[in-house]
Order: structure tokens, then C-alpha cells, then sequence
């Protein structure tokens, strides 16, 4: 009780984050928090998965934590150590951080167990109690040497995704513990303050870096009819991450369910500010017993209309970033009306739209699962294949191309602000606008982008974060007014313009 009273004590008041854009030109971290990303997992590192990563495991093993506990009872702690280690320490290959560059890749997602950050600093009554401060002890330091650093070198972000909880988060073997289903951590406020204490020592121990594009509290919430518990978790983990670091973008899981978390980022977010939170949101086409009744190709013309659609208010004020997809359809689809005889054209048709339309509805980025495999080819899962498939591919290509001039922007400036002007005084002639507002925004998203695209050709992702602030700015120094809606069109329309001058 008394911890489940704690629990509430730290959930409540959200503090919101601090202001995504300050001064008129975005720092490099800000850039890194900010911009669109094209992205991939590395699953199956520190939080082992056998179907990717299998040789560490025997039996009917499905867990990391049942490899851990029979290697310790068969070789010791301090030789288990050494194998786990060698397993992160050879993971990425100074090649395959280079061919994510060559290709693009902006970021990575790596999914983390509790059990590996800290030294095992937060295992204590958790089923990893025995191993973290013995196997785990430097697997914080390795994620930051060798995966944070090597991918800073080559201007990737990383997204520090906590994939185990304790007690599961969800029910599945990916958790890191059994498998049983229960999803135990949302019963467990012990729990949640050790991972919430957990979150404040990460935030406060990554400041440092730049780029560290956001932490994400959760992986797979389980699905909740009501999300009470969720909402709890995930207002005290918001609370403990902006103790240490108010900047620092924090990603939730929808759950399964993306208006409900919409819903809940809309309550929480008071008018012209952020809470510096993204939405999860992860497609997979091959699971449900709807979706393998479908064809493959009926699947993907669903995807206009099933993928994030039907959003409270169209999802206004929220950012939303694809955090898991595939390419993999089930076999009961690909049955149906002859798919199979089209498969590697249909396969492209599913990656390309999903990466489309993640585009425009999920603009912090996409991250597909997952990069490499132990037998060194995964199908429709591997990232690589499908990228040599044309499946998977950059959604913006702006990188070395020729930043538009001065004279691209005024003409584009010019024909915008005309269009608008003659729209509005036709539509309402005895109304006053405040056009001037209009070109205000135009000309602050503009300079934003092109800020932006001058690092790797960057395209501003976390939209609504980045356009609050900016709208702050503009009414701090223009004052309020009932035609502020005049600003947002025109800010919107300067990034776009920029953008798709940039791409020619």
C-alpha cells in the first residue's frame, strides 16, 4: 500500500519539458531530438530473442532470463560475463555501422532490459537479482561505448528503448523473463518506482551526449480497456526522466490502442506547451486472426485507412513515432488471390507504404525490425534484405543535395503569402487578418528547415513539439490573437516548401 501511495505521489502534477526550439539556430542535440528519422532495431542484443539470436540458447529456453540462470549454474558468473559480453561487444561490426551510413539510416532503436543498465544497479528483488551486479556489471558501459559513441560518430541517433521490465510489461518472452502472460509489472508499484528511479539515473547519466534521441519508457504496453495503471506508470516515469533532463524527448507505448493515448497526451498538455512525449505506434500485419484472413493485397490497401487513422481531433498536439514494422505477411495471406506468384513486388508495395505513410503520420520517424540475424539472413524481417529488396528506403533523400537560396525563398515566400491573402479575402472580404502572421511562420519554418537539413539533409520530425515553441516565441513577441491559426498554416507551409524545393 505504502508503495502503491508513493507510486501516486510521484505520478502526479506532469512536468511539462522545456521549450524544443530556443535560439534561432537548433544545436546539434536539438537536431538529433527533433528531426525526422529513418531507422532500424537492433533486437536481439542486450535483450536476447532465440528466434534472431539463438545460440545462447537450449532446450525450450525462450528467455534471456533462462539462459542467464543455467549458464551461471554451469560455468559461473564470471564466465557467463564473458559470453554475454563478447555477444554485445561483436554485435555491431565497425561494417555495419558504416553500411547504416551508406544507406541513410539516421538512428537506431536499441531495445535495454532494467537488468542491463547500471552495473545492475536496479535488480534488487527482481527475478535478475542474482545476475546484475555479476553478468550485467558492465553492460551499461559497453551500450554507451560501443553503441552510443559508435553511432554518434557517425551522426546516428539512438533511442534507448527499455524493452524488459520487471515482471513483464506484456506477457511475451521478448520482456526477458518467462513468459507466462501476466504482464506483471502494472500490478507491481515496487516495481515501478525501481524502474522510475532507474529513468532518472539513464536521463542524468546520457546528458552529456547529443545524440540521444529520446527514452522510451515501456516497449509493448500491454493493452488496458481503461489505461489506468499505464497512466500512473507512465506520468511518474515523465516526472522522474525531467528531474534530471527537461529536454530530453520521452516515448510512451499506445498499448495497442493510439487514441487512448492520444486522448491522454490531450488532457495532460495545457494550450501552447509539451510534454516532450511521443506516441509508439508499431504495424504488424501478420498476427491477428482479421488481418491473416485478408489477402496481401487487400492488406495493403487497408493500411490508408487502418494505420493510424481515426484519431481524437486528427491527433492534434501529438507526435507519433512507427516504432516497430516489417515486411512479413502471414502464410494465410499470402495463399490468397495468387499473392504468392507476386510476392517480391507485393512485399516492396508493403514496405514502401508503410514507410509513406509513417511520412505524414508518424514524421518522427520509422524503425524497422530488426537489423541483422545470428544465421545471417531473416526474410522479411532482416533490414538489409529488404533494403536490397527496394521494400525499405530513405522517405527524404536531401542529403548533399544544394540548400534552396534566397531568391527560391522569396519567390516561394511570395507566392504562398499571395495565395493565402486572395483565399481568406475572398472567402470573408470585411474580415481583418493578420496576414503578416502568416508570413511570420512561413519564414520561421522555412529557416528551420533549412537549419535542419544543413546536418545529413535533416527534416524536422517532432512537428508539434517544434511548432509549440515556435508559436510561443512568435506570441511573446507579437501578442496573442484569435488569427494565430494564420501562423501554423503558414509555418507548416514554409517547412513543406523548403522541403520539397530542397528535393527538387
Amino acid at each position: 500500500m505504502f508503495d502503491k501511495l508513493k507510486l501516486k505521489k510521484v505520478a502526479s502534477s506532469i512536468t511539462l519539458a522545456d521549450p524544443a526550439a530556443t535560439d534561432d539556430t537548433p544545436s546539434k542535440k536539438q537536431i538529433f531530438h527533433n528531426r525526422s528519422n529513418y531507422g532500424v532495431n537492433l533486437g536481439s542484443c542486450f535483450v536476447l530473442e532465440r528466434w534472431i539470436y539463438g545460440s545462447l540458447f537450449t532446450g525450450n529456453e525462450q528467455t534471456e532470463l533462462q539462459v542467464v540462470s543455467r549458464l551461471v549454474n554451469q560455468q559461473g558468473a564470471d564466465k557467463t560475463r564473458e559470453t554475454f559480453e563478447k555477444h554485445w561487444t561483436s554485435f555491431m561490426s565497425d561494417s555495419d555501422w558504416q553500411w547504416l551510413q551508406d544507406h541513410n539510416v539516421t538512428s537506431v532503436r536499441v531495445p535495454l532490459g532494467y537488468w542491463d543498465v547500471g552495473g545492475g544497479e536496479y535488480t534488487s528483488n527482481t527475478k535478475y537479482s542474482n545476475y546484475g551486479k555479476s553478468v550485467y556489471k558492465n553492460a551499461w558501459s559497453i551500450f554507451k561505448s560501443h553503441f552510443v559513441e559508435k553511432a554518434a560518430s557517425r551522426n546516428i541517433s539512438v533511442i534507448i528503448d527499455i524493452h524488459g521490465l520487471p515482471y513483464g510489461a506484456n506477457g511475451d518472452a521478448h520482456s526477458g523473463e518467462d513468459a507466462d502472460g501476466k504482464a506483471g509489472f502494472w500490478n507491481d508499484s515496487q516495481a515501478q518506482l525501481l524502474v522510475c528511479k532507474m529513468l532518472q539515473f539513464i536521463a542524468q547519466d546520457v546528458k552529456g551526449y547529443d545524440n540521444i534521441a529520446a527514452i522510451q519508457v515501456v516497449n509493448e504496453a500491454v493493452f488496458s480497456s481503461d489505461g489506468k495503471k499505464q497512466a500512473t506508470y507512465y506520468s511518474a516515469a515523465i516526472n522522474s526522466i525531467r528531474n534530471a533532463d527537461k529536454e530530453i524527448p520521452i516515448i510512451i507505448s499506445d498499448g495497442w490502442w493510439p487514441d487512448q493515448w492520444v486522448k491522454w497526451v490531450q488532457s495532460n498538455q495545457p494550450e501552447n506547451s509539451s510534454l516532450g512525449v511521443v506516441v509508439d505506434d508499431h504495424c504488424y500485419r501478420c498476427v491477428s486472426d482479421s488481418d491473416k484472413a485478408k489477402s496481401v493485397q487487400q492488406i495493403i490497401q487497408d493500411l490508408d485507412g487502418d494505420f493510424l487513422t481515426n484519431l481524437t481531433k486528427n491527433g492534434e498536439g501529438v507526435d507519433f513515432v512507427l516504432g516497430e514494422y516489417s515486411c512479413v505477411l502471414d502464410t494465410e495471406s499470402w495463399k490468397k488471390d495468387n499473392g504468392e506468384a507476386h510476392r517480391a513486388e507485393l512485399v516492396k508495395q508493403f514496405g514502401q507504404k508503410q514507410i509513406q505513410l509513417s511520412k505524414t503520420r508518424a514524421p518522427v520517424g520509422s524503425y524497422f525490425w530488426t537489423f541483422k540475424f545470428e544465421a545471417g539472413s531473416g526474410g522479411e524481417w532482416d533490414f538489409k534484405e529488404m533494403t536490397s529488396a527496394g521494400a525499405v528506403s530513405p522517405p527524404y533523400n536531401l542529403k548533399g543535395k544544394e540548400i534552396p537560396n534566397d531568391d527560391t525563398f522569396n519567390s516561394k515566400l511570395k507566392s504562398s503569402l499571395d495565395a493565402h491573402e486572395a483565399y481568406w479575402k475572398k472567402a470573408n472580404p470585411n474580415e481583418k487578418y493578420e496576414f503578416y502572421r502568416y508570413k511570420d511562420g512561413y519564414t520561421t519554418g522555412w529557416n528551420d528547415s533549412m537549419n535542419f537539413a544543413k546536418f545529413d539533409g535533416s527534416v524536422i520530425g517532432r512537428v508539434y513539439a517544434w511548432k509549440v515553441a515556435r508559436r510561443a516565441q512568435h506570441i511573446s513577441k507579437h501578442g496573442s490573437s484569435n488569427f494565430l491559426w494564420e501562423w501554423d498554416q503558414g509555418f507548416s507551409s514554409g517547412m513543406d516548401d523548403f522541403v520539397n524545393a530542397m528535393a527538387g
